[in-house]
């Protein structure tokens, strides 16, 4: 039997070799001249709202988190690990950067790691409400446009509507029901996965809340998630529009939730990278888009992703320099 090292090691071996395999199919399919010539489309002023846009989805995130905690954290530090912590995830993988968040936030602010994960997770339902009302709208939409799609939109609906409902129905259960789902989850040896451990402990942080507290976190979670979601579609419509995209707003924001639900998944390494190409090769032309002319938006959007996040980290050593004597220590 694996230890849990060497089960890390071949999962993400597997996850790498998923995204050089997807990536490598696109790029196959990419004519290379049409790639190269890619620069003549962009639109300056795109190009620069959509960098403008990511620093700003940066902020709003560190704003979240530091709302959330609720207790007396340093926006500018919080704000310091939420940079680092994207670019982890984005240029490395999620499991990673979540692991950054909790260490960076027990070092810098003195926070729990239970708390810390807590607040991640509810943070991670409100994006998941999120995504599933602007899907289930967007499907409602263009229903007639994606027939060969229906079956796999309700199934998806479905199972996140079920998973958002045993949510919920911990809020009025939580205690026994939480302390028996970690014995299941640790009994089975589930434990082993990073993602369900740091469950577990915000499972465990979750019990011992006071109630209204627990309520009114999952609240403010769910209506800062939504803006967020709504914040981060709008980057989304600019940078693909940043190549001369010739699709609809509302198309794009559905196939951006489909997107957005794929990278939630833990099969996704180095922000996702393969998978959503994949993905939005196969959905896009749902909607009329044209392949040939898709395929070296699709490689150039990438492109443009992983500029973006560099773009953000100019942060850390402006804060390094500039900031961080002079906040206050964290007792």
């Amino acid at each position: 039997m694996l230890t849990n090292r060497q089960f890390k090691l071949v999962w993400n071996f597997v996850k790498i070799l998923i995204a050089i395999v997807l990536v490598g199919y696109v790029f196959s399919r990419t004519n290379l001249n049409e790639f190269l010539s890619l620069h003549e489309q962009i639109l300056p002023a795109y190009l620069i709202a959509t960098f403008i846009l990511y620093a700003c989805l940066t902020a709003f995130k560190a704003f979240m988190y530091h709302v959330l905690l609720q207790q007396d954290t340093q926006y500018l530090r919080v704000l310091n690990v939420i940079v680092l912590q994207n670019a982890v995830s984005n240029f490395f993988a999620a499991g990673a950067g979540i692991a950054s968040y909790l260490t960076m936030l027990k070092v810098e602010e003195n926070i729990r790691m239970g708390r810390a994960g807590l607040v991640f997770l509810i943070i991670k339902v409100g994006d998941l409400l999120a995504v599933w009302l602007v899907m289930l709208a967007c499907g409602l939409i263009y229903w007639n446009q994606i027939l060969n799609f229906h079956q796999t939109f309700i199934f998806i609906e479905t199972i996140i509507g079920a998973g958002l409902l045993f949510f919920f129905g911990m809020l009025f259960f939580r205690a026994p029901f939480i302390y028996a789902v970690s014995r299941l989850m640790s009994r089975f040896g589930l434990t082993r996965f990073s993602v369900l451990r740091q469950s577990i402990q915000g499972f465990e942080a979750f019990a011992e809340m006071d109630p209204k507290n627990v309520s009114m976190i999952v609240f403010n979670a769910c209506w800062i998630s939504f803006f967020y979601y709504l914040l981060t579609l709008v980057w989304m419509i600019v940078s693909m529009y940043t190549f001369d995209f010739q699709a609809e707003a509302w198309v794009i924001v559905f196939v951006s939730g489909i997107l957005q639900l794929f990278s939630m998944i833990p099969i996704n390494i180095f922000g996702g990278i393969g998978v959503a190409e994949a993905t939005a090769l196969y959905m896009y032309p749902l909607f009329g888009v044209d392949k040939n002319e898709l395929l070296p938006i699709l490689l150039g959007w990438r492109i443009l992703y992983y500029l973006t996040n560099l773009f953000v980290l100019i942060y850390l050593p402006i804060y390094t320099v500039f900031i961080e004597n002079k906040i206050q220590p964290k007792n």
